[in-house]
């Protein structure tokens, strides 16, 4: 520093309003100019203590001295500036006043001068609009002047040299304009001719003449210009043509030669699609499900569509303002000359498989036109050809029309339908019905049934509804032609050395549930298909069709089922056959399982098939219904049978009781079981056997309870019957406990309750006297009757013994 008292240059250079503490901060400013002196103390004492303060404060005075400088010079500049920016203020007012006037005026004239130029205009307006017109007449008349000019020249001397010329110009635009007059002409000769004047019939025919050449030159001009794929001027020509005659040759020309129409080699392929042996027996097959698309059909679609796209963009670029009408056109030349007809021939075709293959062949037909239609529908609509809608309302109604016939018409498709549907119910049903036409055709259950008034409304299921009682005897009537036919079939291969006995038709002569899955699949695959072919008429028509479907599973088969297990149980003699026999219960549970698919069916695919019309599907839930409860009852009737059966069959046990198997004279006897007791114990254990296997649940319960119910009056009625002493109550017991004992796996509440009652009045046989009216107080005892007990106790043996009758036969009341 140069002195104590004024600062060292380079930080007096940052106390400038140009350069103030040159980016530094106050804190960093005041470290920087007393470092120094910092160095300086530090380095002389070594100690902080000896500081001294005066080099500091004199610095720190200079600053403020050049500080206050700086803040008096700062507030001058300020206060100048101040004045200035006033100054310069007033005046720009003043400016912006004067530009606001003179603003106002140009404004003014603007408005003067914009009236000014809308009277001129509507003055000028009528005379543009006028000298147009007159341009317009002028340009007719020149036009009008050269075609009469050319008219007489063809009128005197049958051609024109001008027109000629314009012809055979190279220029396309003179031949458009050649073309131009020629149509004129042609309108003109025609208005003129009269009979009355030769010469003008000659001269239309001139006329005619020429223009017949010239549409030919230029038509085998576009016809080499496409072989050479010049479409620039396959373009020209065609525009030249729509001048001359609307295009119409020329359009009608590139279609017929279009490579597509003309290769021998597609001409072969059209006339030799046939159906491979294997797709061929998927197609007739019931049993195979899922689309059925003929692959030859399939690969000419998608080439199609491919020479559709392509042509399209050639059709733009030849034909430009009239490009919809032609690709309209080439698209009904496809579907006319290429899809209709190998759509007949499949069609025709599939009818001589079955009418199931032709159904399935109608719906897959159907189904791959309307995605091919489609697909070039969304093509046209992103496409440049596209302007009007034209070509994608001619690929609808095209592809409309190419099945209406075959699928408006039900008297065809519906028909064919239904007795599609038939067929396969009888085909699958008939081997079952024709093993067992004898137990069938007997129709034991059916009579039993309506036999009963209460069941005779639910008898017959189709009895109010005369039009679906027609249905089901025709139904009934191709069952029989079927049956009749495939008896003939079977012998026939039979004797030529076929085995159709065990593989072939084992799996049919049963019953089954795959053959009612079977008739479901092939019902829905039915239902489905009309649904989407004939939308308008389907919820009827499938109403018909849910009837095949029931007459079929429930009213032929499962019914059928029955009167077989029925037959087979009547067939059976339960009194002499050695054991019980209930076998003819898998029918009754094979038919549940059945009718729990067919409910399940009709809930949860064909009725969600039938959409908001619950008219009808109020009727199918009701004919329905009536298919089940029939059944129902029928198997009802079937189980109520076997009990009685088994009923009777412990009736006649109980029919070899001896009346002294109760009158013992020696205990040997007591270690065996009688005879009647021992066959029913064993008669109860084969019959929870074998129904435990048949029924579930709900039904084998029911059972369990009614055939131990009906065995446990039978007893009571039986002991009543026989005179007991005590050892002979002791047998009686036992023959009570084994009976128990075998009926105690039912874990039946009601049932054990019964038998140990049954139990109890037994051991009124063996009782002491005196014990007796204490034993009537207790137990189970309390809820019998009265006059059961005084029955039980009159057959005792000592009964009449002058004990007994001191003892407890007073106290009875007789």
């Amino acid at each position: 520093m140069n002195s104590l008292y004024q600062l060292d240059p380079k930080w007096k250079r940052l106390l400038t309003s140009d350069n103030f503490l040159g980016g530094l901060t106050v804190h960093e400013y005041v470290q920087e100019i007393s470092e120094d002196y910092s160095l300086k103390n530090t380095a002389a004492t070594n100690t902080w203590e000896h500081l001294d303060p005066k080099p500091y404060v004199r610095t720190f005075e200079s600053t403020l001295r050049e500080l206050k400088k700086l803040q008096n010079e700062t507030g001058n500049e300020r206060e100048q500036l101040e004045r200035d920016v006033s100054r310069q203020e007033l005046i720009h007012a003043n400016r912006v006043m004067l530009l606001s006037q003179k603003l106002r005026t140009i404004v003014n004239h603007c408005a003067e001068l914009d009236e000014s130029l809308s009277t001129v205009s509507q003055s000028v307006s009528p005379l543009g609009e006028q000298l147009e017109k007159a341009i317009k007449r002028k340009n007719i008349y020149i036009n009008s002047t050269d075609l009469l000019s050319h008219y007489s020249m063809f009128y005197q001397k049958g051609h024109s040299k001008e027109l000629e010329a314009l012809r055979r110009a190279e220029d396309w635009e003179l031949k458009a304009k050649a073309a131009t007059i020629m149509r004129n002409l042609l309108l003109l000769t025609k208005k003129i001719e009269t009979r009355a004047m030769t010469r003008s019939l000659e001269t239309t025919s001139n006329i005619e003449k020429r223009s017949e050449i010239m549409e030919n030159e230029l038509l085998i001009e576009f016809n080499s210009a496409y072989r050479q794929n010049d479409f620039e001027k396959l373009s020209r020509i065609a525009l030249i043509l729509d001048r001359l005659n609307g295009g119409v040759n020329v359009i009608q020309s590139f279609i017929n030669q279009h490579e597509y129409f003309l290769d021998e080699g597609q001409l072969d392929h059209d006339k030799h699609v046939t159906f491979s042996q294997t797709f061929k027996e998927e197609l007739g097959n019931p049993d195979c499900h899922g689309p059925f698309y003929e692959p030859g059909i399939v690969e000419k679609l998608e080439t199609i569509k491919g020479v559709v796209k392509e042509e399209s963009e050639i059709v733009l670029k030849v034909f430009e303002v009239k490009s919809q009408q032609v690709m309209q056109l080439f698209i009904q030349r496809i579907y006319a000359q290429k899809i209709q007809f190998n759509v007949e021939y499949l069609l025709s075709a599939s009818l001589t498989v079955s009418n199931l293959a032709y159904a399935r062949m109608l719906h897959a037909v159907y189904s791959l036109l309307h995605h091919f239609s489609k697909d070039l529908c969304d093509f046209f609509q992103n496409s440049r050809i596209e302007r009007s809608g034209l070509i994608v309302a001619t690929l609808e109604h095209c592809n409309a029309e190419i099945l209406s016939s075959k699928i408006n018409d039900l008297t065809n498709y519906a028909v064919l339908e239904k007795r599609s549907l038939e067929s396969i119910m009888t085909r699958k049903c008939s081997s079952f019905l024709n093993a067992h036409e004898k137990e069938i055709r007997s129709g034991t259950l059916s009579s039993k049934l309506l036999s009963i008034p209460q069941h005779v409304d639910e008898a017959d299921p189709l009895a109010s509804n005369r039009s679906t009682s027609g249905r089901f005897t025709h139904f009934n009537n191709l069952f029989k032609h079927y049956s009749e036919r495939d008896k003939k079939g079977m012998a026939k291969m039979s004797d030529q050395g076929y085995d159709v006995s065990e593989q072939q038709t084992a799996e049919d002569d049963k019953f089954s549930l795959k053959i009612v899955d079977g008739m479901m699949k092939c019902a829905v695959e039915s239902i489905a298909r009309a649904m989407e072919l004939i939308p308008g008429h389907s919820y009827q028509f499938c109403l018909s069709l849910v009837e095949i479907l029931l007459s079929g599973t429930v009213g032929s088969y499962i019914e059928c089922g029955l009167e077989v297990s029925f037959h087979l149980l009547l067939k059976s003699d339960m009194t002499k056959d050695k054991a019980v026999n209930l076998s003819h219960l898998e029918y009754v549970t094979k038919s549940t399982e059945m009718l729990s698919l067919v409910s399940t069916s009709i809930k949860t695919v064909v009725l969600p098939l039938l959409g908001n019309t619950s008219a009808i599907k109020k009727d199918v839930i009701s004919l329905t219904n009536s298919f089940l409860k029939r059944c129902e009852l029928m198997s009802s009737l079937i189980i109520e049978e076997t009990i009685e059966v088994c009923s009777r069959r412990f009736a006649y046990s109980l029919s070899k009781q001896k009346k002294k198997d109760f009158l013992p004279r020696s205990q040997d006897i007591l270690d065996q079981d009688t005879l009647p007791a021992s066959e029913i114990i064993s008669d109860l254990m084969k019959i929870s056997t074998q129904v435990s296997v048949f029924l579930k649940n709900d039904n084998l319960r029911v059972f369990y309870v009614t055939v131990g119910r009906r065995l446990f009056n039978i007893l009571l009625e039986h002991y009543k019957k026989f005179q007991v002493n005590s050892m002979g109550g002791i047998i009686v017991t036992k023959d009570i406990i084994g009976i128990q004992n075998a009926i105690e796996p039912w874990n039946i509440s009601e049932l054990n309750d019964c038998f140990a009652t049954l139990r109890e009045l037994a051991n009124l046989f063996s009782v002491q006297p005196d014990l007796l009216e204490s034993l009537m107080k207790e137990g189970h005892l309390l809820k019998v009757e009265r006059s059961t007990i005084t029955e039980y106790v009159y057959r005792r043996e000592d009964f009449n013994n002058e004990s007994f009758v001191t003892k407890f036969k007073l106290n009875l009341k007789i």
